[in-house]
């Protein structure tokens, strides 16, 4: 567990408190863990959306991509999971407004993904951050769209507002 980050050097667990996914590489080992706080009654700056400690590493959904041209691209781990079990397979995360990394630009142009839906939360974060990715995905020759929530929510929260959730 310290190898991987989740134990940390105190003694600590760095997810503590938190739904636990690990996330696989192409050879299907564990190259990250994304941890999503269960409760809301947290320390003040204590994040909701955890990941391992150092660079993000690996594409969640790897499967997804492989044969899908058009992709939903989620901001959080949990949104992404709420769209697959809406029944959208072609989904993927990019760990945060600051986690799209080069392991995703280049999984989406191997996989030939020809278009993105940038499925990110409707905040300032989330507008800013979607602004930046579209700039490099239209940069590889990807056309992009973005997903415009209700101000303030996100995939996660919409869908539960939303009856059927696949809606």
């Amino acid at each position: 567990l310290q190898q991987l980050g989740i134990l940390r050097e105190s003694g600590h667990e760095h997810l503590s408190g938190s739904l636990v996914v690990p996330i696989l590489d192409a050879a299907g080992q564990v190259a990250q863990m994304y941890g999503r706080k269960i409760l809301d009654r947290l320390r003040k700056g204590t994040p909701k959306h955890l990941y391992l400690p150092g660079p993000h590493r690996a594409v969640w959904n790897l499967a997804g991509l492989a044969h899908a041209q058009e992709i939903v691209l989620c901001e959080s781990l949990i949104d992404a999971m709420t769209l697959w079990c809406a029944g959208y397979r072609n989904v993927t995360t990019s760990y945060g407004t600051n986690g799209f990394t080069d392991a995703h630009r280049d999984a989406f142009r191997a996989h030939g993904v020809k278009r993105v839906l940038i499925a990110y939360d409707r905040d300032a974060a989330g507008d800013v951050a979607a602004k930046a990715h579209a700039k490099l995905l239209m940069a590889d020759g990807i056309e992009v769209f973005r997903i415009l929530f209700p101000k303030g929510m996100d995939a996660n929260a919409y869908a539960r507002q939303v009856t059927p959730a696949p809606q």
